[in-house]
């Protein structure tokens, strides 16, 4: 291979898809990566979306999500010369519970590559080689409030996902869609034209195609079976429900798998090999992945730096609009997140609070207490592994995805008119475009700041100013989050001329595994 690559990959939450009718999970997150790939990457960036099982636990996740890459190795999608320096770079952004799936990927990783085994075909080492950074985005590390007090409901949700398969079943694609319609228009009527509900009547609506033409039919079968067998994964699988509850079913704080929290010597690669070993045989007779180096979760970070991998987390943290709906989605989630007073345990589970340095101006911090969140998770339980590898962001936590506004499916932004961008918790928190952008160009600028795979003719920039020294794979890895991305622009903005190959997408519906959009 004559050129390395590098590659962003970009997990799902709770809701585990790419695409679902008409929303895209990450929406507009390639299209803000392409005006800046002219000048911000130093090589060529394919954007892969994985889509997951919904409300499926944290060990299935992971197992599905290594699955996904080991398949994409064996294909040649991805390159892994172990040993070289022409491997391709792999760089994992977990939104949500997506990070959690990232966090137990990389326990099977390690104790796999310790051992000297393969997984789905492929040597554990290349796939752990060829990860160069982690991001964090929203990530529950020690569960949510939220979650604690569903777990309670999770028959209710099972039961809800059920009925709704069962009546969608029953109405068909045609009925279905009409019936959307018309809930749409008295949605309008009533100054209601965005967030979950518009975006369940718009898939909805696309189970009956407009043109009668043979491949709008069959579009149009696609989604309405891609939505039925969603709700039937919904119905048939919620312990991650269990996964993200700051406390274990015997009402006590997780702890290691529910031991006593004890630190490794992780400077010793002899003392992992053993632990590793252990935990790897006890994952092989029970099965579950989550038990395989659960108790020193805490210390892989420091594991990580061994490895030359980047980590950081991005926590956001929305506030309740006072002049907002007391109804809303938002307002009703933020409420139940934020009621932790009365529960000590929760609130010790959760972490301590801490300051965390914005985004937008890392010398300024804001300091986060249990009771803060973003609608979802809890920003304190985002912190991970501690505040100086951690950044904050004024935003819900559907807003980082690309959902903090309305637009209609039909009208498109002018990038991609198939999907809508929806503000799906309405939070009203002034989390804008220009945020938006500023926050996935920290995200690929970060990436590409630990891309070690590539070769060194292509991380050497054309022209390095006396007064921004190039920053070093090493250096990267072990500077704070917000310096190793303010280092990379200046660098990287000389390294690739304005010819440079536009960011690819990859979807992960197509059943060619390379077809780019």
């Amino acid at each position: 291979m004559s050129q390395s690559r590098s590659h962003l990959v970009l997990v799902p939450g709770f809701a585990g898809f790419d695409i679902l009718g008409s929303v895209s999970y990450y929406y507009g997150v390639t299209e803000v990566l392409r005006k800046a790939a002219a000048g911000a990457y130093r090589a060529p960036l394919s954007v892969h979306c994985f889509a997951n099982l919904p409300t499926a636990s944290v060990d299935t996740r992971a197992h599905g999500l290594l699955h996904w890459l080991a398949d994409r190795f064996r294909k040649g999608v991805f390159y892994g010369g172990v040993g070289t320096d022409q491997r391709d770079c792999l760089h994992l952004v977990g939104h949500s519970t997506g990070g959690r799936d990232i966090k137990t990927l990389m326990l099977l990783l390690l104790a796999a590559t310790e051992q000297g085994r393969s997984v789905y075909g492929v040597p554990a080492q290349t796939l752990l080689e060829s990860i160069c950074s982690i991001q964090f985005l929203s990530t529950p590390h020690r569960g949510t409030n939220l979650a604690h007090v569903f777990r309670r409901w999770r028959p209710g949700v099972m039961s809800t996902a059920g009925v709704a398969h069962g009546l969608l079943s029953m109405t068909g694609q045609k009925y279905a869609s009409v019936t959307a319609r018309l809930a749409r228009s008295a949605l309008r009527t009533l100054g209601q034209s965005d967030g979950i509900a518009r975006a369940a009547l718009d898939t909805i609506d696309r189970f009956h195609a407009a043109k009668r033409d043979g491949l709008s039919m069959a579009e149009a079968r696609s989604e309405y079976f891609n939505v039925l067998c969603w709700l039937l994964n919904v119905a048939e699988d919620t312990d991650a429900f269990d996964d993200l509850d700051p406390l274990s079913s015997s009402g006590t704080p997780r702890r290691a798998g529910g031991h006593s929290r004890r630190r490794l010597a992780v400077s010793s690669v002899a003392a992992w090999r053993r632990e590793l070993a252990v935990c790897a045989e006890s994952a092989k007779k029970t099965g579950k992945a989550g038990l395989l180096g659960a108790e020193v979760e805490e210390d892989l970070s420091d594991y990580y730096r061994q490895k030359g991998i980047a980590l950081r987390s991005i926590v956001t943290r929305a506030k309740r609009d006072p002049g907002g709906s007391f109804l809303g989605i938002f307002s009703l989630l933020y409420g139940i997140t934020a009621d932790v007073m009365g529960r000590p345990k929760v609130v010790e589970a959760l972490g301590p609070s801490c300051a965390v340095p914005w985004l937008d101006d890392p010398s300024r911090s804001e300091r986060l207490t249990p009771e803060m969140n973003d609608g979802i998770v809890n920003s304190v339980s985002m912190v991970y592994p501690d505040a100086a590898h951690s950044i904050l962001v004024d935003a819900d936590h559907a807003d980082v995805m690309g959902h903090y506004r309305f637009i209609d499916p039909e009208d498109g932004d002018g990038a991609d008119p198939t999907y809508g961008g929806y503000d799906l918790l309405q939070s009203r928190s002034g989390f804008d475009q220009s945020q938006f952008e500023k926050l996935w160009n920290s995200i690929g600028e970060f990436a590409m700041a630990s891309d070690r795979c590539t070769t060194a003719s292509r991380r050497r920039p054309a022209v390095v100013p006396a007064e921004a020294p190039a920053v070093s794979p090493a250096s990267a890895s072990a500077a704070s989050p917000a310096s190793a991305a303010a280092a990379a622009p200046a660098s990287a903005a000389a390294a690739s001329p304005p010819s440079a190959p536009a960011v690819t997408h990859f979807r992960a519906e197509p059943s060619d595994p390379e077809g780019g959009a």
